[in-house]
């Protein structure tokens, strides 16, 4: 595989992608529409995806690899957590939307985009390296994601922050967390199962990259402003998130000299875009949710350039 093969694909994302904005321009569909369709992909398409990335097939990844990839979703958010302050503060954003920029540049769409997109790149051998990283998200997603949110909320009442306390360990029990564990499980227990249940997951798990692509277009349609794209603050943003930072990664685990799948999988979810689930948090938590649009829609758009030019740095 070569950055070309890599071009190929990202340019296949883009035309469902182009096709999901034209639909929604086209008035066939609405908002109400994509947001069931959303909770679809994020709660049946997608969990079906990952645990079909391990069923009826015969086990390549070597146990030193689980251990690689455990070790480098522990580096992934850690690295995050850490540079995300610095580069809050660095961009000198308002007082309120600090924490945002911080919950922006943690949490990334790797699950809504990095699944269709890593696994068209590197093939379903790369489904359950991802199911790891999923794992983790999901944990910090309720947890320290719910608590930067709930910061750069404008107003919050000490009633509405005691339900989130209460809710928030009810929402890590989710389709997409039990369907990363059921991967492993399966992956590790080498259980096999009927053709029957192979095809059922194969079917609709494949459906996934499709729909997904085809929404984050009509999200791209219904949520654009012209003033997202003068806001030179979210360009700078977009290029240290999704260039700098995977690059320089790709760079430095080239003295670690780690298989090239799980260094690949690493330095592409580096390099996908703001995740939907920050706008939700932000939403939810009462912050401004139109600054958490505009860096979705931006990191979204722009990842089909920038995601072919991390790629370059990648060996395969």
């Amino acid at each position: 595989m070569n950055i070309f093969v890599v071009i190929q694909q990202m340019l296949v994302l883009l035309v469902m992608m182009v096709i999901g904005y034209a639909v929604y321009k086209l008035a066939w569909l609405d908002s109400n529409a994509c947001n069931r369709m959303s909770k679809i992909v994020v709660n049946v398409l997608n969990p079906c995806l990952m645990v079909n990335g391990v069923l009826g097939k015969e086990a390549h990844l070597e146990s030193s690899m689980l251990f690689q990839t455990l070790v480098l979703v522990v580096i992934y958010f850690g690295l995050l957590i850490l540079i995300s302050g610095p580069v809050a503060s660095l961009l000198h954003v308002k007082k309120g939307n600090y924490s945002l920029y911080r919950l922006m540049m943690i949490f990334s769409n790797i699950g809504f985009m990095g699944i269709p997109v890593i696994s068209s790149i590197y093939g379903k051998e790369a489904i359950l390296l991802i199911a790891f990283y999923n794992l983790a998200y999901n944990l910090l997603l309720y947890t320290y994601g719910m608590h930067l949110a709930s910061q750069s909320a404008q107003t919050e009442t000490e009633n509405r922050e005691k339900a989130q306390q209460k809710g928030k360990w009810k929402k890590l029990i989710n389709p997409g967390t039990i369907s990363c564990v059921v991967a492993i499980v399966i992956f590790v227990s080498g259980v096999s199962m009927p053709d029957s249940v192979c095809t059922f997951f194969d079917y609709v798990g494949n459906a996934a990259v499709p729909l997904s692509m085809i929404l984050i277009g009509a999200s791209v349609a219904q949520g654009g402003k012209k003033e997202f794209f003068l806001d030179k603050k979210a360009y700078v943003f977009t290029a240290i998130k999704m260039l700098m930072i995977p690059i320089c990664a790709a760079l430095l685990l080239r003295f670690v000299q780690w298989p090239a799948l799980v260094e690949g999988v690493f330095i592409l979810m580096l390099a996908m875009p703001v995740g939907s689930m920050v706008v939700m948090l932000a939403t939810e938590n009462g912050a401004d949710a139109l600054e958490c649009t505009k860096g979705n829609m931006l990191t979204t758009l722009l990842s089909v350039i920038t995601i072919p030019i991390v790629s370059v740095f990648l060996t395969f």
